[in-house]
């Protein structure tokens, strides 16, 4: 009984954190702000869901490595993926020319690399 309340607790915790990122990313004003978005549910909904699904499958099949080093690698890889692809696409959807939300600030993006006392690369 205990094992099937966190199983729940952890499916659904996780499973909300997705919901609501898709409703902010609906609400968002622009691209770079839907991104930013998304990495609640990347970086934290999905791992939770994985870990109630070891979590259950442990106790229905038993506890073995494996699982847990599939797991392990899956966490890891949602949170590694959230953060590089996260900056890459936001890095692409300013780059391309998307409209950026004039209330953003500061918006280092916008100010020439000599302006904020960086290097002149692209």
């Amino acid at each position: 009984m205990v094992v099937t309340v966190v199983v729940g607790v952890l499916c659904l915790t996780g499973a909300l954190f997705v919901l609501v990122s898709a409703v902010a990313m609906m609400k968002a004003r622009d691209g770079l702000s839907r991104i930013n978005v998304l990495s609640a549910a990347t970086g934290l909904g999905l791992p939770l869901i994985v870990v109630g699904a070891l979590v259950h499958d442990v106790r229905t099949n038993g506890f073995d490595w494996v699982d847990l080093v599939k797991a392990a690698v899956a966490v890891l890889g949602f949170i590694i993926m959230s953060s590089v692809a996260s900056n890459n696409l936001g890095r692409a959807a300013y780059r391309s020319g998307a409209a950026v939300d004039p209330a953003t600030t500061p918006n280092e993006l916008a100010e020439a690399p000599e302006q904020r006392g960086g290097s002149s690369r692209s």
